[in-house]
């Protein structure tokens, strides 16, 4: 399967699994800036809407994704979920960089 068919899969299942609360997934890292390696992990922003607690959705978008991660074990997926009001607000440095270097799926 190709990274795009992955990462369309991966929104599917998030998209499932939240509903109305997913407004979006953002690919960051080494793949979005065209410097991954064979090895790269796929660095991925599932954008909520909050509050969110941490545990609980990494907990929840680790499980949906899980037979995604199956079929693809040479690369990981690391999906972070954040609430998309702070993401937007860009009051953190990191969510800046994501927004200036990351790309929407």
């Amino acid at each position: 399967m190709k990274l795009q068919e992955l990462l369309q899969c991966v929104k599917e299942c998030l998209q499932t699994l939240y509903g109305d609360r997913f407004k979006g997934l953002i690919l960051y890292g080494s793949e979005a800036i065209d410097k991954a390696q064979p090895d790269s992990d796929i660095d991925l922003l599932c954008l909520l809407e909050g509050p969110i607690s941490i545990y609980k959705e990494i907990r929840a978008t680790t499980d949906a994704t899980y037979p995604l991660q199956l079929e693809h074990l040479d690369r990981m997926l690391h999906i972070m979920p954040v609430d998309a009001a702070k993401f937007n607000s860009g009051a953190i440095g990191f969510y800046r960089i994501v927004q200036r270097e990351g790309k929407p799926i």
